[in-house]
């Protein structure tokens, strides 16, 4: 097992290698996603007047998917030993978030995407919901994968600047009629409770590089 760890740092020092690292973590994630999204039927109504309330915004798609670009920035920014124990603690949050579609399982009731103007964000809600299905509401990942990074990267240059980006990117889920309010808030709790489990201050390890080591 250190060997391995070993290994995978050293394959994260260079930015390409956080990158591959990345994209096998979120392949990873989508099957598991995928396979409850669309065998789970509806248990639960989580719709509020205030989530009724909350206007149709489609050009805030741009917003939600900018999720991505936000772990590329922790990929960028965080050394490889920080970078992992993130991923590992969005893995974390997936499996709470998987638990909570089986358990509280949730449709929403989505804007048909004829009600979207003819053009660009017609086409781009068209291309999302053909595969993601109305239900994995809560609570949501977006949001607690998203403020898992903000959390980790509020340390650095611009902290409060990617606090107020991942704070727009959860606020986006709800203008684009992805989740109810509730899940964003379920979402917030996920990223914090996983953080302060998997980011406690800890003496550094023989078996872990100093360059290694972290802040909490």
């Amino acid at each position: 097992m250190v060997r391995v760890m070993a290994w995978l740092y050293r394959f994260n020092e260079p930015f390409v290698g956080r990158l591959v690292t990345t994209g096998v973590t979120i392949a990873a994630t989508f099957q598991p996603y995928f396979w409850l999204n669309n065998h789970l039927p509806p248990r639960f109504d989580f719709l509020t007047p205030l989530d009724t309330a909350i206007p149709f915004l489609p050009w805030t798609y741009a917003v939600y998917c900018s999720f991505f670009a936000l772990l590329l920035g922790a990929a960028w920014c965080l050394e490889a030993c920080e970078y992992l124990r993130m991923l590992t603690a969005v893995l974390v949050a997936n499996a709470v978030c998987y638990l909570g579609f089986f358990l509280f399982t949730a449709h929403y009731p989505r804007p048909p995407v004829d009600s979207i103007p003819p053009g660009f964000w017609r086409e781009q809600f068209a291309t999302m919901r053909a595969s993601d299905n109305a239900g994995n509401t809560f609570p949501s990942i977006h949001v607690a994968t998203t403020w898992l990074g903000a959390l980790r990267l509020r340390h650095r240059r611009g902290g409060v600047l990617w606090l107020v980006w991942a704070g727009l990117i959860c606020l986006s889920t709800l203008t684009v009629k992805q989740h109810f309010i509730v899940d964003v808030l379920g979402g917030l709790a996920v990223a914090g409770g996983v953080h302060a489990l998997l980011f406690r201050r800890a003496a550094p390890s023989a078996s872990v590089p100093a360059t290694a080591e972290v802040r909490s």
